[in-house]
């Protein structure tokens, strides 16, 4: 039983002056892959980026082995001091999967996690990766890293679907299907929606029709979320120059925790609005994992994984 980390590439990727989307693939080993590593690290001109690093991912898709798991689209992207959706959204599923190094106006290191939950067979496994970034004010370079986190005790497997988009009449309420694929097992652990910019009274309340008699402002589905107890973190250089800052909420982006929502249909929402907007909807999707371990030396510590469970702890729900 081990936890191992495997550095499988590093490139230029780096947000800049023009906006670019990196493909890359690569060879990985085989093994039990608990979750993906990307690790931005360089400089930007000053003043761009003053907010949270992923301001500027567009779009990160990963494929394994001709597998796509992990689709998400930003809504907006912003160069702003204020959290984004990106960040958000990781954070959502465990406390630890984003974070950024505060340590100046220009120089950058940020970190990206994303759960996996995939057993790759024994040899060679090949691995897809796409990221949109959105330009910057000013030229920056630097390096991208990928590695990979094998974990004998990851105990779920995560899938974030494509979107579901809805052209919002900014009336009233109307219901949205968010589908889902029938060819991905597990549950539906919540759903990311996203506003198509940063004006947080476009969207003014939610139901979840199978688990609400009700519709539910906004600051409710954030007390529900944990948010209001401060729990959106991200980085900025203009609001602190040594430490995390903390907010209740971020604008125009909402994790509606589902509590692992059974398959026997889609989920149905109904969608408040006061904008006409395009709004988009992505599930995300929990299902058991065995993983396998391997037979080399390992340590004899088990670092269970489990995002179900992780997303009860960051919302508080666990405890209540």
């Amino acid at each position: 039983m081990a936890v191992r980390y495997s550095l499988v590439n590093s490139d230029s990727t780096y947000p800049t002056d023009a906006a670019s989307t990196a493909n890359a693939g690569y060879n990985i080993a085989g093994g039990s892959i608990e979750s993906i590593i990307f690790r931005f690290e360089g400089t930007t001109a000053t003043g761009d980026l003053g907010g949270d690093f992923p301001m500027c991912i567009s779009q990160l898709r990963i494929v394994l082995n001709g597998e796509s798991f992990f689709n998400y689209q930003a809504g907006y992207t912003m160069n702003q001091d204020a959290p984004s959706q990106l960040g958000y959204f990781l954070n959502s599923l465990s406390d630890d999967r984003f974070s950024s190094e505060v340590i100046g106006d220009t120089a950058k290191d940020a970190f990206v996690r994303v759960p996996v939950g995939r057993q790759a067979p024994p040899g060679v496994s090949r691995l897809e990766t796409t990221i949109a970034l959105a330009a910057t004010a000013g030229a920056g370079t630097g390096t991208l890293e990928t590695w990979i986190v094998y974990n004998d005790a990851a105990e779920t497997a995560t899938y974030v679907g494509n979107p579901t988009s809805l052209s919002a009449s900014g009336t009233g309420q109307e219901e949205v299907v968010v589908r889902l694929p029938s060819n991905v097992p597990g549950v539906v652990a919540g759903v990311l929606v996203q506003n198509d910019r940063a004006t947080d009274t476009d969207i003014t309340g939610f139901r979840v029709v199978s688990q609400s008699d009700w519709n539910m402002d906004t600051p409710y589905w954030r007390f529900i979320a944990g948010d209001m107890q401060n729990g959106v973190q991200f980085a900025s250089d203009d609001l602190d120059a040594n430490a995390q800052t903390y907010r209740q909420s971020i604008a125009g982006a909402y994790f509606l925790n589902t509590l692992g929502l059974s398959r026997e249909d889609d989920v149905r929402l109904q969608i408040t609005t006061a904008a006409a907007r395009t709004v988009t909807f992505t599930p995300v999707l929990v299902s058991g994992f065995n993983a396998q371990e391997g037979g080399q030396p390992r340590q004899t510590q088990r670092v269970p994984t489990n995002t179900s469970r992780a997303i009860l702890d960051t919302t508080g729900q666990a405890d209540a």
